[in-house]
């Protein structure tokens, strides 16, 4: 199963929203994936895991997760662009062997 870690400033509320949009799309979606909200601070635990960062904040490089831009869900401006983004980093997750 698939992690996606949705990040968010500091709004638990924010994070809320977006995790609920996630879920929602990946209703549709073949695979097992699950969605839990973190935040910035979790994400520098050295036993924070997640396969997949859907964020609305820049984060370093070097956290070695990927990462996809939550603003559009957040913004309501283009929610498509994050789910494309989205779908394309989960087939290729789950089309490598762990």
């Amino acid at each position: 199963m698939l992690t996606i870690a949705v990040v968010c400033g500091a709004g638990v509320a924010t994070s809320a929203l977006i995790a609920q949009q996630v879920r929602d799309h990946l209703a549709h979606r073949a695979g097992d994936a699950e969605v839990v909200q973190s935040t910035v601070i979790d994400l520098l635990s050295p036993r924070f895991t997640a396969d997949v960062v859907v964020s609305t904040v820049d984060l370093p490089s070097t956290l070695g997760i990927p990462r996809v831009n939550g603003m559009p869900l957040l913004l309501g401006t283009n929610p498509a662009l994050t789910f494309t983004d989205l779908d394309a980093l989960l087939d290729r997750l789950e089309s490598t062997p762990r």
